[in-house]
């Protein structure tokens, strides 16, 4: 008889359920400690022999949980280090039914013009995939948007484009390089770093699952659909479970590609943005059956880390982290935790 092995149950110590702004963390490594840092405290009184009844106050109580998750995700680095901006690389758009033709001469670096062999069913404001016939990848395509249709062949008027930032190619193409429609639109109301759900123009194509690449080059940003909704200002949008961790303005390009491609996190010094504070929530079944939800609010890591990389399996690539609660501006004396029990 086969066994099946829980990859997730290889590790020890995890409760049900850990969440950091809605995004399951995953298994740990070590059994979750939460901790309450109290500071209590009451006046001396002359000649009172010791500490008066009533008098005795709690000035702070700090939550925090000490957490060791597995693995070294790209979400699980920029919860280490909050404020970090996480850039996605270019990956490939993905194609659907439309213009698919070559280049009909060389185009120079910086064009915004190309000369192309048809423009069946191409129209103005698509986008389009420009790169070579034999394995395209990030480094020797790219997307731009038509902007005037003209006519075929090397002396034609051919294709006016632009790139996500309104300039010209970015690649230096060559002559019979194939040029295919791709799936995009623009967003039709900005997005602000934290947004789950984004204003799109029109969500064709899309399903769930899908990826979505938002932004220009060295500001992209790539979420994979968790719900596809209607268009437009007023529309849903489209959906997604890990929070943009930038701004986002009107009329930025919305790519479908083809997958997640590589993401860079760059770590900041300064003000960590509100943005980045989230909710962790531990949920976890006692031996009496009794469900113990944890939630620590405003919750940060900004903990020193050390990753130690090895080859060994014995040791699994992790990150141990210390979410401490962030008390509220508008209240103050409201500690940032919460207990909830039930049968």
């Amino acid at each position: 008889m086969a066994t099946t092995v829980d990859p997730s149950a290889i590790f020890s110590g995890a409760p049900v359920s850990i969440t950091y702004g809605g995004v399951e963390m995953g298994a740990t490594t070590e059994a979750p400690k939460l901790s309450l840092d109290v500071t209590a405290g009451a006046p001396e009184f002359t000649n009172a022999g010791g500490p008066v009844k009533g008098t005795h106050g709690i000035q702070k109580i700090i939550p925090s949980v000490e957490i060791t998750v597995n693995e070294m995700t790209a979400q699980k680095i920029a919860w280490a280090m909050p404020g970090a901006t996480a850039t996605s690389s270019a990956s490939l758009g993905q194609t659907l039914a439309g213009l698919d033709t070559t280049l009909a001469a060389d185009p120079a670096l910086g064009a915004t013009n190309v000369k192309v062999t048809s423009v069946t069913t191409v129209n103005t404001g698509q986008f389009v995939h420009i790169g070579p016939v034999s394995l395209p990848t990030e480094l020797n395509s790219e997307i731009v948007q038509v902007m005037t249709v003209g006519t075929t062949g090397g002396g034609g008027t051919g294709l006016d484009v632009q790139n996500d930032a309104g300039g010209g190619l970015r690649i230096d193409h060559a002559n019979a390089e194939q040029i295919k429609t791709v799936n995009g639109t623009l967003l039709a109301a900005a997005a602000a770093a934290g947004a789950t759900n984004v204003k799109v123009d029109a969500v064709t194509g899309l399903v769930p699952g899908d990826f979505v690449r938002f932004g220009y080059a060295g500001h992209y940003e790539t979420r994979a659909l968790s719900a596809v909704g209607t268009g437009g200002p007023a529309g849903t949008g489209i959906s997604f479970v890990i929070p943009l961790t930038r701004d986002h303005a009107l009329d930025e390009w919305a790519i479908e590609v083809t997958a997640l491609g590589g993401t860079t996190i760059r770590p900041i010094v300064g003000r960590i943005p509100t943005s980045a504070y989230a909710d962790l929530i531990l949920t976890d079944v006692g031996a009496d059956g009794q469900t113990l939800v944890v939630t620590v609010e405003n919750a940060i890591s900004a903990e020193s880390q050390s990753m130690e990389f090895s080859d060994d399996p014995k040791k699994p690539l992790g990150l141990t982290m210390k979410f401490t609660g962030t008390y509220a501006a508008a209240t103050p004396r409201q500690v940032p935790i919460t207990f909830v029990m039930s049968a």
